[in-house]
């Protein structure tokens, strides 16, 4: 089953999320990508949408602390990274659909950094919602994914 498969839109065939204000639903990296240029930094983040979110908090799933901000993955490509936008957003989709489920959903916000998880992941403060990541970016991003994995290292 792709990541694309287990993703499913609030209200079937609507492109909005299930959020007040409604999100927009982005549905290709290419989306993903110049939103990012124009808005800068984002993160991705996988869970059960961001009205609860953004209302509840997170707490570290084993010693139950309250986190000083949501659990998140940038969207902005690290200065090491020479293979560009496209692909670092691709890879963070890719890397990360495995928390999609039945409730979970991705969706990109924007906010500032207040610390790191256990598993060193930015914990983002002030989470402001921009929008939800539909299933034809996922099946964009596990495209272009597995060509850069499997590019000639000549």
């Amino acid at each position: 089953m792709t990541s694309a498969e287990l993703f499913e839109l609030p209200g079937g065939a609507d492109r909005r999320a299930a959020a007040s204000p409604p999100l927009p639903v982005l549905d290709s990296v290419s989306e993903m990508v110049q939103l990012q240029r124009r808005r800068g930094e984002m993160f991705l983040r996988v869970s059960n949408g961001p009205d609860l979110d953004v209302r509840t908090g997170a707490r570290h799933p084993e010693s139950g602390y309250a986190l000083p901000g949501l659990p998140a993955w940038t969207m902005q490509p690290e200065p090491w990274w020479p293979a560009g936008a496209t692909v670092w957003v691709a890879r963070q989709l890719v890397r990360h659909s495995y928390l999609l489920g039945e409730s979970n959903r991705a969706w990109l916000l924007t906010g500032q950094v207040a610390g790191r998880g256990a598993d060193g992941e930015p914990l983002v403060a002030g989470a402001t919602p921009v929008a939800v990541v539909g299933p034809g970016a996922f099946l964009e991003a596990e495209s272009i994914y597995a060509a850069w994995r499997c590019r000639d290292f000549r």
